[in-house]
């Protein structure tokens, strides 16, 4: 198979997964925050934004962006278009960005020999910057709908998502040797 076409299968399932679980598990346990306004503070599917660029590259980007149109079109209920597009490209684009500086800077994590993908502190780097990123192309882009600058929606942006790719790496070291005995 096209390692392209593969890229994009993995990534695109695991980025559903994440969402569906962060919609099942971690919205009804936050309560009746608005979501859409301030950001979830444990929010999973930032781990399927960043993990498979960190561990694929950027051939897992368009598979994020495929995934995310479809969540919050599809199975978030509520929201317009024109805001949630803006938002998922914001994040998205963070994610890239974050790739494209760690790349110029020569720490690209699956070939530099400074940065490894596999050592869990250059992961969370990553994680934090595009985290950072994030946060304040978010919180900028939600003060500027609500006319209301608020430090608390980039601080919740950036909190959730180092929260939630946390949870999730932590739940895939967890599972990998079981699937990996499970493939044998």
């Amino acid at each position: 198979m096209n390692k392209f076409i593969e890229i994009s299968i993995y990534t695109f399932i695991f980025h559903i997964l994440c969402y569906v679980l962060w919609l099942v598990l971690i919205v009804p346990a936050e309560g009746p925050t608005n979501i859409e306004e301030l950001g979830s503070l444990v929010y999973l599917p930032h781990a399927g934004r960043v993990l498979p660029v960190i561990f694929f590259g950027w051939q897992a980007i368009p598979a994020v962006l495929v995934a995310e149109f479809l969540e919050w079109e599809f199975l978030w209920s509520g929201g317009d278009f024109y805001r949630g597009t803006i938002a998922t490209t914001i994040s998205t684009l963070a994610v890239l960005s974050t790739w494209f500086i760690f790349f110029l800077l020569g720490l690209d994590l699956n070939q530099s020999d400074v940065l490894k993908n596999t050592n869990w502190k250059h992961v969370f780097l990553f994680i934090f910057v595009a985290s950072l990123l994030n946060g304040l192309g978010n919180g900028a882009w939600y003060a500027s709908i609500f006319d209301e600058t608020d430090a608390l929606i980039s601080v919740r942006f950036m909190v959730g998502d180092v929260v939630g790719a946390t949870i999730m790496l932590v739940m895939l070291v967890l599972f990998y040797p079981m699937f990996k005995n499970f493939q044998k």
